[in-house]
C-alpha cells in the first residue's frame, strides 16, 4: 500500500509538472514554429522569383536566333513570357501566409534551385552556342527549312543511289563534307533531355487560397522542345550532307571512268541536277585555287544550255546523253595537261 501511494504521489507531481511545461512551453514553440514558417516562406519566394527570372532569360536566350525563334515549338512563347512575368509580380506582392496557405502543392526548393542551375549553364554553355552558330550559318547556307527544325521531314531510304518516293537533298556542293557531328547532336539532345526531366518533375498548377496556373513548367517545356528541334535540324543536316557527300563521290567517279555509260540509267532529272551543280562547283573550286580548268568552262557552258536557271533539266530524253558528256568532258577537263574535248 505504501509503495501505491508513493506511485500515485509521483504520478501527480509528473503531471502537475506537463501542465506546467505546456503552460509555459507550447506558446514558444508555436511562436518559434511561425518564425520558422515566415523564415521558410520568404525564401522560397525568393527561390521562386529567382527561378521565373532565369527561365524567361533562357527562353528569350534561345528566341534570339531566328531559326529557332521560327520554329513550332516557339510559336507562342512571347506569351509564355507574358504569363510568366505576371506570375512573377503576384508572387512578389503575396503575403508570407498566402505563400505557405498550401505547402504540399509547392515546388521543393531543389527543384528550383535546380532550374535557376540549368537555365544559367545552358545561357553560358560555350560548346552550345558553338552549335547553334554553326546551325545558324547552315541556315544561311540554305540548308535548313522550316520543316527540319520541326522534324517533319519525312526520312528517305539515303543508302539507295535511286530510292522510291525520292526527295531530293538539301546538298552543300561547295563544301560536302562540312556537316554535323555526332558531338555536335549529341550536345543539345543532352540538354533537351535535362529539361524534359526536370519539367516532367515539376506540377502543373500551384495552389495558395485558390490554384492557379504554374507558368515555370510551360517555360521549360517550350525551351526543351526548342532545342529538341536544335537537334531535328541538325540530325537532318548531318543525313542529307552524308547521302549528298556520297552521291558526289559516287557522280564524280563515274564522270572519269564510266565511258559514259550512267547516262542511261539516268531516270530522274534530280541527277542531272546534281551533276550539273557539282560539275559547276568543281570548276569553281579549281579555278579559285588555280588549277587549270582548260576548256571546262566552254564544254560546261554548253552543258548549260540543258538546263534552266534553276538548275533543272529541260531537254529531251536522247539530250540526256548529250547533256552527262558536255558535263563528263568539263569535269575532266580539271587539272588536265590540254583541253580535253
Amino acid at each position: 500500500m505504501p509503495d501505491t501511494d508513493m506511485t500515485r504521489r509521483i504520478l501527480i507531481a509528473l503531471t502537475a509538472i506537463s501542465f506546467v511545461l505546456l503552460a509555459f512551453a507550447s506558446p514558444r514553440s508555436a511562436q518559434e514554429r511561425q518564425v520558422v514558417n515566415v523564415t521558410d516562406a520568404e525564401k522560397f519566394r525568393d527561390n521562386l522569383i529567382a527561378a521565373y527570372v532565369e527561365s524567361e532569360a533562357l527562353i528569350k536566350f534561345l528566341a534570339g536566333h531566328d531559326f529557332i525563334r521560327q520554329s513550332n515549338a516557339m510559336e507562342d512563347y512571347e506569351l509564355a513570357c507574358q504569363t510568366l512575368e505576371s506570375a512573377r509580380a503576384r508572387i512578389e506582392q503575396m503575403s508570407a501566409v498566402e505563400l505557405m496557405a498550401h505547402p504540399e502543392s509547392l515546388p521543393k526548393a531543389g527543384a528550383l534551385n535546380r532550374i535557376v542551375e540549368v537555365s544559367r549553364s545552358i545561357r553560358t554553355d560555350v560548346k552550345l552556342l558553338e552549335v547553334i552558330q554553326k546551325l545558324e550559318s547552315y541556315s544561311k547556307a540554305g540548308l535548313l527549312t522550316r520543316n527540319s527544325l520541326s522534324g517533319e521531314k519525312t526520312p528517305n531510304a539515303r543508302n539507295a543511289t535511286a530510292a522510291p518516293a525520292y526527295i531530293p537533298p538539301l546538298c552543300n556542293l561547295d563544301d560536302p563534307s562540312n556537316y554535323p557531328s555526332g558531338a555536335d547532336i549529341a550536345i543539345p539532345n543532352g540538354i533537351a533531355l535535362g529539361l524534359h526531366t526536370i519539367a516532367d518533375g515539376l506540377p502543373e498548377i500551384i495552389g495558395f487560397f485558390v490554384s492557379i496556373p504554374f507558368p515555370l513548367r510551360t517555360i521549360l517545356v517550350i525551351a526543351a522542345y526548342a532545342i529538341d528541334e536544335v537537334t531535328n535540324a541538325l540530325r537532318a543536316v548531318a543525313a542529307d550532307a552524308a547521302y549528298c557527300e556520297t552521291l558526289r563521290f559516287y557522280i564524280e567517279d563515274n564522270l572519269v571512268n564510266d565511258d559514259g555509260f550512267t547516262a542511261l540509267f539516268i531516270s530522274n532529272d534530280f541527277y542531272l541536277t546534281f551533276m550539273y551543280r557539282s560539275v559547276r562547283s568543281s570548276l569553281n573550286k579549281a579555278t579559285n585555287t588555280t588549277i587549270p580548268t582548260n576548256c571546262g568552262g566552254t564544254r560546261l557552258t554548253e552543258a548549260a544550255a540543258f538546263f534552266n536557271g534553276s538548275d533543272q533539266f529541260i531537254g529531251t530524253g536522247p539530250q540526256r546523253v548529250d547533256a552527262y558528256n558536255k558535263l563528263r568532258t568539263a569535269y575532266q577537263n580539271i587539272g588536265a595537261s590540254a583541253c580535253v574535248q
